[in-house]
């Protein structure tokens, strides 16, 4: 059996999303794999996912098994496995060292994580951090994530989609810039926020041009959806967006560059208005290129090259023996009722005292 763990969100997020994804074609591939959540009973009800769901604090791990865990923390979940094998998946790099400090080494192959035996990227960016570090030989499987077959390019109109709560400040001045330049027109500003995945797809499948804001980004997914559903893309690549942000057919903006993305975003707008042919192209070669790097075929294939190592006869990663784990949600504070009401009367009665010592002072 093959489980990852997943923090209980209170929506899927898209680093959730990519665990249910993975699950899935791991099942088809035929192997025993589920995700673990640790409140009993816990589901996304509308995240139509297959992947098939453990749920508990703590579950009974057989010999030969595999755990998986986000990389999220740095090292403060390490402890979580209890010196039991497990394989990390690692989405972002900025997390990798933020348990760390500037004056201590993280220890193990993989910082932080002695009993670590091998991880899963899932970027070209991603795998270059931790080839840097980790130490040498350390197993690296890299893993795109799979872009939903549901963006898929409409018929374009003069809409600007953008995300505006990732780099709200430089989105919103390079968008007041357009404003200013009097050649906004009869073009739309669509700001995607609060909406359903298809509902996202629908808007990007109309849009002819993408503002992405991307920051410390590991992939950097919206702005590879947007490529996918035939809008051209100007933004930033926060790092890991710097793979498919290509300059033949995106416009790259040096971080925080609000005036490069004012002047490029109108670039696009003439390209749209007086020679559809030059924006066409580019924005039909961005949608091919992200197509083949992460195509629901390329994801299954890749996984099944990693796990066919990772669970081979003998692998460091199978665990020795039966184990009971625990999973993230056993050091969540108590969200039940009683433990609601019992915190809220200790608050109180805290706030009590205080203003007595405060009189008494």
């Amino acid at each position: 059996m093959i489980r990852f763990m997943a923090p209980d969100l209170p929506s899927p997020s898209g680093g959730i999303k990519v665990i249910y994804r993975y699950v899935e074609h791991l099942c088809a591939l035929g192997y025993d794999a589920r995700v673990w959540h640790g409140t009993p009973g816990f589901a996304y009800k509308s995240w139509g996912s297959t992947a098939p769901v453990d749920t508990g604090v703590e579950l009974d791990f057989a010999a030969g098994d595999v755990l998986v865990m986000p990389e999220t923390g740095g090292s403060k979940w390490s402890f979580l496995s209890d010196g039991q094998p497990v394989v990390m998946l690692c989405q972002g790099m900025d997390f990798v060292f933020a348990n760390s400090d500037f004056l201590t080494d993280e220890p193990g192959a993989y910082p932080g994580w002695p009993q670590a035996t091998a991880a899963i990227t899932i970027s070209d960016a991603i795998h270059t951090f931790l080839d840097r570090a980790c130490r040498d030989g350390f197993p690296l499987h890299n893993v795109p994530v799979q872009i939903e077959d549901w963006f898929q390019p409409g018929v374009k109109e003069k809409r600007i989609a953008l995300m505006p709560r990732r780099r709200r400040e430089d989105l919103l001045g390079a968008v007041q810039l357009v404003r200013r330049s009097g050649r906004l027109g009869d073009w739309q500003i669509v700001l995607i926020d609060g909406m359903t995945q298809h509902q996202v797809a629908e808007e990007l499948g109309r849009a002819a041009i993408f503002l992405f804001g991307a920051e410390r980004e590991g992939v950097g997914l919206p702005g590879a959806e947007a490529m996918a559903s035939g809008c051209y893309v100007v933004g930033f690549t926060g790092d890991g967006a710097k793979e498919y942000m290509l300059a033949e057919h995106s416009s790259v903006i040096a971080d925080s560059d609000v005036v490069d993305m004012c002047d490029r975003t109108l670039e696009a707008m003439d390209w749209f208005e007086n020679d559809r042919v030059v924006i066409d192209d580019r924005a039909r070669r961005g949608h091919d290129w992200v197509r083949s790097r992460h195509s629901g075929e390329l994801v299954r294939e890749r996984l099944g090259s990693a796990f066919a190592t990772i669970t081979a006869p003998g692998s460091p990663s199978l665990l020795p023996g039966a184990v009971t784990l625990k999973h993230y949600q056993s050091h969540a504070p108590a969200n039940d009722p009683y433990n609601r009401a019992r915190s809220a009367v200790r608050g109180a009665g805290r706030r009590v005292l205080d203003r007595i010592e405060g009189l008494r002072g």
